[in-house]
């Protein structure tokens, strides 16, 4: 701290004693530059992106030359940081993204989804169909982006309505609400997995998916209860139907593809949980690695196709991938964000300013939730402010003390409850909602929208009671 001349302050509280950095001139005019940085480039992204209608893949690089700028590097050094930080991040999740946005789309194509869902519900009973259609969401979820898992989900809400009497807007909302669970919060979706690269978590998967989960809880059943209570009352545009769905396939070959990658990812914590090196510890790590879990799960899914599909299937694949690529070009130019703002030293501010203790790091979860919830309200995109913001974060995890795989799952967890933050007109996902499960769009502001600001909330204060206790 040579060139810093800092006051520090000591308080004192039940948890212990802990120092406040008062920053000298010389830090203050640091923090306000990296501050009117961050500010003018990401609203400048949000403003572009709105009312311009610029890609976000565009308006995210765009956000990147103008932060460097007001940080004070050159040109050439941004592009630097810019290229370096699009291929670092591919590098890390370039294969599971594909191979996942692949999974899905087989899965649903083939029939599997709708065997999945229908099993569910003869297993809890046309009673508790509204919970069988959340717990639905809430495993289809994790593989399969919530848009396409609800469209085709969604032809199902008919003939469940009708065995179940229930309002059909109450399936559609726990069916709605349980996909958006864990797409915001468990890997491999694109939200949470970026987040892990961009806060160094990539090799710990393992603990972000199981500590996800256990997030998810809380979150599903908010969204449950919520959809019993509100929609009851909505009037849904969807007419019962008597008519059944049928497949052929096995609920143990629908489920295999689904269930097992998340198995063997979430395994990959047993070796070091055990700390023995031998043949067996060996090849769970091997099993554990993202991408040769999602491969099996993908070989497993591939036998699911008939032969009257083969024909077909390479066009899935096309489809797949042709969404992965866009996926994937914009969760690299949010690399690129993220590593032109590392590059310009404010993890050593940040170092200075935050104090290592507790509160510090109750303080760095609801700021994750904040940021991500202005950008998730402002441009509608749950997967690029989780980007965004856990690229901001990058630097000041660090600093606060978050280390440990399971202190960086929490953060994660933090920003994607902030974005979930809410779901409105500017995101996709709430006419997905509002026109296929049969939900007037005013009648979606007051029931959807709701719902997913009650969720985010509870990841937030889940993630903060989960940061006390583990």
């Amino acid at each position: 701290m040579d060139s810093w001349s800092c006051l520090w302050k000591r308080l004192n509280s039940k948890q212990g004693s802990y120092f406040l950095i008062i920053p000298s001139d010389s830090m203050t005019t640091e923090i306000i530059r990296v501050s009117l940085a961050l500010i003018f480039s990401v609203t400048g992204m949000i403003l572009i992106s709105r009312y311009l209608n610029v890609h976000a893949f565009f308006s995210l690089l765009a956000a990147a030359v103008v932060y460097g700028l007001i940080a004070g590097k050159s040109i050439a050094d941004i592009l630097t940081s810019m290229q370096t930080g699009f291929g670092s991040l591919l590098a890390q999740i370039g294969f599971l993204v594909a191979l996942g946005s692949c999974l899905g789309n087989v899965m649903e194509k083939t029939g599997a989804m709708e065997v999945i869902s229908h099993r569910l519900v003869d297993l809890f009973g046309t009673k508790r169909s509204v919970l069988a259609m959340t717990i639905v969401g809430v495993i289809v979820g994790i593989p399969v982006f919530c848009d396409s898992g609800f469209i085709i989900l969604s032809r199902l809400i008919p003939s469940i309505a009708s065995q179940a009497r229930v309002n059909p807007t109450q399936l559609s909302l726990a069916l709605s609400t349980g996909l958006y669970t864990t797409h915001t919060l468990v890997p491999p979706t694109p939200g949470p997995l970026a987040a892990a690269a961009n806060l160094g978590a990539s090799s710990h998967l393992g603990t972000v998916i199981l500590i996800g989960l256990l997030g998810a809880v809380p979150v599903a059943i908010v969204s449950y209860l919520l959809s019993i209570k509100i929609g009851s009352s909505i009037i849904s545009t969807i007419a019962s139907s008597e008519k059944k769905i049928v497949s052929s396939i096995s609920s143990i070959k629908a489920f295999l593809p689904l269930i097992l990658p998340i198995l063997l990812i979430a395994s990959g914590s047993f070796p070091k949980l055990i700390g023995e090196q031998n043949i067996f510890s060996s090849i769970i790590k091997t099993l554990s690695l993202p991408v040769v879990a999602l491969t099996i799960g993908l070989v497993l899914a591939f036998t699911l196709i008939k032969k009257d599909q083969s024909r077909e299937s390479p066009a899935w694949i096309a489809d797949a991938l042709k969404d992965a690529g866009i996926i994937l070009l914009i969760t690299g130019a949010g690399g690129s964000f993220g590593a032109v703002i590392k590059s310009s030293g404010v993890d050593i501010i940040l170092k200075e300013y935050v104090s290592n203790s507790q509160v510090s790091g109750v303080v760095l979860l609801v700021t994750g939730f904040v940021i991500a919830a202005i950008l998730k309200t402002a441009q509608g995109s749950t997967t690029s402010s989780m980007i965004i913001t856990s690229s901001l974060l990058a630097p000041l995890a660090t600093s606060a003390g978050f280390s440990s795989p399971t202190d960086l799952a929490l953060l994660i967890m933090a920003v994607g409850g902030g974005g979930m933050t809410v779901s409105h007109a500017n995101d996709s996902y709430f006419w997905v909602v509002s026109q296929f499960g049969g939900i007037a769009s005013k009648d979606a502001f007051r029931s959807f929208t709701l719902i997913t600001f009650a969720q985010g909330i509870t990841a937030l204060l889940t993630s903060i009671l989960l940061f006390f206790l583990l």
